[in-house]
């Protein structure tokens, strides 16, 4: 790999910083060339659980508009066993949590520039959002017919989630005709995927999960997948370009969606390589939880 990026680039790889934490597993992190210049390396084994999600975003990436704000694919292959991606080095750091508002700031105004160039989506081929998450949000329709789904039991789930039962079956039995839409949506933006740089704007890296959806529905993800703090994700919803003239039903469906998919994933144990991700979900499942719970009362 290290001959790949010099042949590739003109220049040898004098020091590799890897990356620790996140959520992914492979080889990331910072190779500086013997040039001074700096790339970041992503690279896992071609049989590995997330070989799929490199493939994705090494089409993805390739096909972006210069106007999107992310790193610039320099090259992709795969050799000897391996995929490597190889991308321009984004300065800046990951943003806080909960979110300080000039950062939060700063990645609305992302999701919305994204929203804009990615409609209709610049790719062919990708899987749309229900696809992406077919045989994942079944949640409430089983705890309706069945009284437990996996580890989840009607016992196990709050009070109003029991309450609202049938309500969220038949929503979530509907969602894949209700949040549909044309936009190439990133659908991970996590805050430990966005990317502060020292002027104060963001960037989205990270895009193995890209599919094709509404285009409100990076948006309902960001607000449901890191810390806001004490700010109402509806406030901000309503108030993005993107979320302004939403039909409500719409966004309830896909709440209702991922509302049964983090209940269900967070009763299953963290990764190996990540044991925190269980209680990433878990924030995941209590914030879409509590977002429908004012959108519905």
């Amino acid at each position: 790999m290290r001959d790949e990026v010099h042949l590739r680039l003109g220049s040898a790889v004098q020091d590799f910083e890897e990356c620790q934490g996140g959520f992914s597993f492979g080889v990331l992190g910072v190779a500086t060339l013997a040039t001074g210049e700096q790339v970041f390396i992503k690279a896992v084994h071609d049989d590995a659980a997330n070989a799929r999600d490199y493939r994705a975003e090494t089409v993805v990436a390739a096909a972006l508009p210069r106007t999107v704000p992310t790193p610039r694919l320099r090259f992709a292959c795969e050799l000897a066993g391996w995929l490597l991606l190889c991308f321009d080095l984004a300065p800046g750091a990951l943003p806080h949590e909960p979110w300080r508002p000039g950062e939060l700031s700063a990645a609305l105004q992302a999701l919305a520039v994204c929203a804009r160039e990615l409609t209709p989506s610049p790719v062919d081929g990708l899987p749309t959002l229900a696809e992406q998450m077919a045989g994942r949000c079944e949640t409430w329709r089983a705890l309706e017919r069945h009284g437990v789904w996996g580890a989840v039991t009607i016992d196990g789930i709050g009070e109003w989630e029991r309450d609202h039962l049938p309500r969220l079956a038949s929503m979530e039995a509907r969602w894949t005709e209700l949040a549909v839409g044309d936009t190439l949506l990133h659908f991970d933006p996590r805050f430990d995927n966005i990317l502060i740089s020292p002027y104060g704007t963001a960037r989205l890296v990270d895009w193995g999960r890209a599919c094709i959806g509404p285009v409100w529905g990076d948006l309902v993800c960001f607000l449901v997948q890191s810390d806001l703090g004490d700010v109402d994700p509806e406030e901000i919803f309503v108030g993005h370009p993107v979320g302004e003239a939403v039909e409500p039903k719409r966004v309830d469906a896909f709440l209702v969606a991922l509302a049964g998919y983090w209940t269900h994933t967070a009763s299953l144990p963290g990764l190996a390589h990540a044991p925190h991700l269980r209680d990433r979900r878990e924030y995941s499942r209590r914030a879409t939880i509590g977002w429908l719970q004012r959108r519905w009362t």
